[in-house]
């Protein structure tokens, strides 16, 4: 997955942290994300949310040899408190990723933010897609 290519992961301060077969963990940073209140802001958690399970799908499609033509099909997005510190945002997957009829894979993420306490202040449920172009 080509990580330097992602503009707002720079502009927004969002770096990897780990990447392994069954959870990657990225981390965003409260300095240069804070809204008017203080918290950090709702967008800026949504782009480390929706990039750590697209980071973390890719990974498994390359290691599956299906390429890295990763896309965010649907999602549900849940901001259960408000985040007043750096965040760790960590992707897995709900269920193994399966081929669907059109030959694309279905893969349904889960990836979490929690602040410095370890308290859940984001939550992403998503469905990406593997786009196999073969």
């Amino acid at each position: 997955m080509k990580l330097e290519q992602i503009e707002p992961l720079t502009a927004l301060g969002i770096e990897l942290v780990a990447s392994e077969t069954d959870r990657t963990e990225f981390r965003i940073p409260l300095a240069g994300n804070r809204n008017d209140k203080g918290t950090l802001f709702a967008g800026s958690q949504y782009s480390a949310l929706v990039l750590s399970g697209w980071y973390h799908s890719g990974t498994w499609a390359e290691q599956h040899e299906l390429g890295d033509t990763v896309a965010i099909r649907d999602c549900q997005v849940r901001y259960p408190k408000p985040a007043t510190s750096d965040l760790t945002v960590t992707a897995r997957f709900d269920a193994e990723p399966d081929q669907r009829p059109s030959g694309h894979w279905r893969a349904p993420v889960r990836v979490e933010a929690r602040d410095a306490d370890g308290e859940l202040v984001a939550e992403l449920i998503g469905d990406y897609r593997i786009l196999v172009t073969q």
